[in-house]
């Protein structure tokens, strides 16, 4: 991967887990490309002798931004207890994980964490506390020498014994201002925008740069949308600047926008990928363009009930099923839907609005289908 790539595809490139990466960007980073993340996205690069780091900003912030890996909201509090934690420890201290649960469960009693109560004689907080100590093992914050967080998650008394590599410090950015009145993540972002212009120059321009570069898909609120009416004023430059700096394609419609990359090419968060439930998705696609057809439907503000919602995903797994995996062939409808529904929000193909419990079908989906090949066998793809 080029040096761009590796830096928008991983949170940070940590030169004592990835040396060969961490080299290649110190060497490789070309000043066009850093030309482009400071002038262009506005970003800043971060490095030093143990990561390098693309602070990467929303230029719109969006729920599926949030850490794929966490499922509750017990799971993100973790995560900033133990950042608490670790800012108390030195690079190389060694501590155990019951020293950390004393250390949380104190923290509770001195902190206001309104509406959760922390137990870890409950599995389901244990199973949440171990995916958070995977989460930051994955990204660098402690290494395990000795144990298995795992049998923590079946008996509060396993312990483990862990040491601080002293990189989470730059793990939360540095903000401009107090943020320790918001609430919400758009709170925050609202708070960094005060004083900006945000309809004029360049911080408009890094602001659709960003869009294209962080979102899935960025669609037009309405025919007066000044952000998508830059994209197609600017579509040539961008598109340059696209080719050059990912070697991708910039596809612009009057329904939505989005960074098209090549065959070969492939980030941890795009579509379609490796995943299995992107397959399902695929097929789910086709079979609500056909749907669309047969009723002579347009693209454009497509709304179905949640059970017109569960009967195309029924239809689907009935037609196509034979090229699912195992996993997915053996889920019952009710299960298979929570699955597409939580995929598909995340790329922004489909948007529930909880008032008329209806989802709105979005223009990206008619856009990227999946069918099988000529020679598609059932039977082989099934052993």
């Amino acid at each position: 991967m080029k040096p761009i790539e590796l830096l928008l595809e991983k949170y940070w490139i940590v030169k004592e887990m990835d040396e060969d990466n961490y080299n290649k960007i110190k060497t490789d980073l070309d000043e066009q490309t850093q030309s482009f993340i400071k002038d262009k996205l506005g970003y800043k690069i971060i490095a030093n002798p143990y990561i390098i780091k693309l602070e990467k900003i929303p230029g719109k912030p969006q729920s599926f931004m949030g850490i794929q890996e966490f499922t509750n909201k017990l799971e993100y509090l973790f995560l900033c207890m133990i950042l608490i934690y670790l800012e108390t420890k030195s690079r190389r201290d060694q501590f155990i994980l019951s020293q950390l649960i004393d250390y949380l469960q104190n923290l509770q009693t001195e902190i206001d964490l309104k509406d959760v109560t922390i137990d870890f004689n409950l599995y389901s907080h244990r199973k949440s506390m171990v995916k958070v100590l995977k989460y930051i093992q994955e990204l660098g914050f402690i290494k395990r020498y000795d144990g298995d967080e795992n049998k923590f998650a079946d008996n509060i008394e396993n312990d483990v014994l862990y040491e601080v590599t002293g990189i989470s410090k730059y793990f939360v950015r540095n903000f401009t201002s107090n943020i320790s009145d918001c609430n919400l993540y758009t709170d925050i972002y609202e708070k960094e925008q005060l004083g900006l212009d945000q309809d004029k120059g360049i911080e408009r321009r890094q602001r659709i740069y960003r869009r294209l570069f962080t979102e899935n898909v960025v669609y037009p609120e309405d025919k007066e949308d000044l952000d998508y009416l830059y994209i197609k004023n600017y579509k040539n430059t961008i598109e340059q600047d696209v080719d050059k700096i990912l070697d991708a394609s910039l596809e612009v419609h009057k329904d939505g926008s989005y960074i098209l990359l090549l065959d070969n090419q492939s980030f941890k968060n795009t579509f379609p990928n490796q995943k299995a439930i992107s397959d399902v998705v695929l097929f789910l696609n086709t079979t609500i363009i056909e749907k669309m057809k047969e009723e002579a439907m347009t693209e454009q503000d497509i709304f179905v009930s949640e059970l017109e919602f569960t009967k195309l995903v029924e239809e689907t797994k009935n037609t196509y099923k034979d090229g699912f995996s195992k996993e997915f062939r053996e889920k019952n409808v009710k299960e298979l839907v929570a699955e597409v529904v939580t995929f598909m929000q995340e790329f922004d193909m489909v948007r529930y609005h909880e008032e008329k419990k209806e989802y709105q079908i979005m223009p990206i989906v008619f856009k990227v289908r999946g069918n099988y090949p000529k020679e598609f066998n059932a039977d082989e793809n099934n052993n």
